[in-house]
């Protein structure tokens, strides 16, 4: 009878010898490392901005990248501001945030394709449908996406 009793008593002791939920043994498999794929994060439009379209993508944590790019709008900083608040919006991301002009005219694309290109990564707007004819002010569309690591 003793024996049954410390026999009871040792399982749950010893079972809890296994349950270190924040340590790794040898058997479980490496974490797989998360990949970022280059998307859109959001489009900012912005109307009589100005500025001229380009498949450059200008990183905006670099400071010389955002002095180039913001050069070409009328009124920069209605620029870097709308592109600061995009910043904010897109929160923690594992990839770097970067902004192109996809376009400026009467229509705002649904889309952006985002590839690696040989002087970098390079955004160009998706196709636009139905586009207008005329419009009272040209919009510039901006897109902040978000680009691997390297």
């Amino acid at each position: 009878m003793k024996r049954l009793i410390a026999a009871l008593l040792l399982v749950p002791v010893l079972s809890a010898c296994g349950d270190d939920p924040g340590g790794a043994t040898a058997d479980d498999p490496a974490p797989e490392p998360t990949t970022v794929e280059p998307t859109l994060v959001q489009p900012i439009v912005l109307t009589s901005a100005g500025g001229e379209v380009s498949t450059r993508a200008y990183f905006v944590d670099e400071r010389a990248d955002m002095k180039a790019y913001v050069r070409t709008f009328h009124d920069r900083k209605d620029v870097i501001a709308a592109i600061q608040q995009g910043v904010e919006d897109a929160g923690e991301r594992e990839g770097r945030l970067a902004v192109a002009t996809v376009a400026v005219g009467c229509d705002v694309p649904e889309g952006v394709n985002v590839t690696e290109g040989e002087d970098g990564w390079e955004v160009v707007a998706g196709k636009i449908v139905d586009p207008k004819q005329e419009c009272y002010a040209p919009m510039t569309t901006i897109a902040l996406v978000e680009i691997p690591e390297e």
